[in-house]
């Protein structure tokens, strides 16, 4: 049971202490990184049966990532499902033609709050530029794959691994 929540610091993470009770009536001593909850979809263009990806830097990886496109709820009471296809325009350019979700989870729970929405969604038509938004410092990269491609990339982020998963065994085209 959290007793007590406690702002140590405030930037681009926030890390909060908490003193927590244990079940065993022990008070200890815990960090937590408070952040907005995120949506992540693999994207399929049903026009040239390919998925696209995104490359970008992230900071925990210390260099580029190839990922699922992905962004957080930009204000309280988002929906997942909108923030998901305003993410997929704003990176890709594509508007979504059908959104289905594959699951949501927690990303780290020992560690932070942030939960995760992950869909699959299928576009056809490019209604934008992508590359992500101008104001948010993104840098993103667009990478196509054919199934194989992506069924044969090893990919290191677990958003887009579960997703590439879930089409393994249940998007076959």
């Amino acid at each position: 049971m959290i007793l007590n929540r406690e702002p140590k610091y405030k930037g681009y993470l926030n890390i909060d202490e908490l003193t927590v009770k244990t079940k065993k009536g022990k008070e200890i001593k815990r960090e937590v990184m408070r952040r907005k909850n995120a949506v992540a979809a693999l994207v399929y263009n049903s026009e040239t049966q390919k998925y696209i990806f995104v490359s970008q830097f992230r900071p925990g990886t210390g260099g580029d990532i190839i990922e699922i496109p992905a962004g957080v709820l930009d204000h309280a009471g988002e929906d997942p499902r909108d923030a998901m296809i305003r993410e997929i325009e704003e990176e890709i350019g594509y508007g979504v033609d059908k959104i289905t979700l594959i699951d949501e989870g927690f990303v780290s729970p020992g560690g932070t709050t942030e939960m995760i929405s992950v869909y699959f969604a299928e576009v056809s038509d490019k209604v934008g530029q992508g590359g992500g938004v101008e104001g948010e410092d993104e840098e993103i990269d667009i990478i196509e794959m054919t199934r194989e491609e992506m069924l044969n990339t090893r990919f290191k982020d677990f958003k887009t691994i579960i997703a590439v998963q879930w089409a393994r065994y249940n998007h076959n085209v």
